[in-house]
C-alpha cells in the first residue's frame, strides 16, 4: 500500500511526478474548521502533506492525522504550525522556503517528503531533535 500525501495547493507537475512515483495523492481537503467533516473522512488516511500555502496547523488539527509523519513547507516562515505539537507525535517538519523558489522549492519539498517516508532525515527539517543521537 503506498503512502498518501495531500498538496495543499496545485503544484508543478514535476513535483507531482515525483511524488506519484512512490505514493497516491490524495484530493485536497480544506483545512480550516468549518471544512472538519471532510478532513474526518480524508485524515486519517493521510501520511504527508505538501503546504504551498499556509496553513494553521496545531494539536487538534494533527488528531486527525494519526500517520501523519512529514509536513514540508515551500513558503517562509511557518509560524502557524505547532512545531512542539509535531515533534510529539514525530512528525517532521521541513521548509525549503530560505533556499528554493518557485517550482523548485515544490520539487524539493516533494523530495523531502520522499525521504521522511522512506525512514531518512529530511533535508531541511525545523526539528531537528527528532534525528537519531549521533
Amino acid at each position: 500500500m503506498k503512502p498518501n500525501v495531500m498538496i495543499s495547493r496545485p503544484v508543478s507537475t514535476t513535483a507531482v511526478e515525483l511524488l506519484t512515483s512512490v505514493c497516491d495523492i490524495l484530493p485536497r481537503v480544506d483545512l480550516a474548521a468549518q471544512r472538519r467533516r471532510e478532513l474526518l473522512m480524508v485524515g486519517p488516511c493521510i501520511d504527508a502533506l505538501l503546504l504551498a500555502t499556509a496553513e494553521r496547523i496545531d494539536d487538534n488539527l494533527l488528531r486527525q492525522f494519526p500517520r501523519l509523519r512529514v509536513i514540508a513547507c515551500t513558503f517562509r516562515l511557518p509560524e502557524h504550525i505547532d512545531v512542539a505539537a509535531c515533534t510529539r507525535r514525530s512528525i517532521w517538519i521541513t521548509n525549503v522556503a530560505t533556499r528554493w523558489l518557485g517550482r523548485d522549492a515544490e520539487i524539493e519539498a516533494a523530495q523531502n517528503i520522499l525521504d521522511a517516508l522512506s525512514g531518512d532525515i529530511p533535508r531541511y527539517a525545523m526539528n531537528d531533535i527528532l534525528a537519531p543521537a549521533a
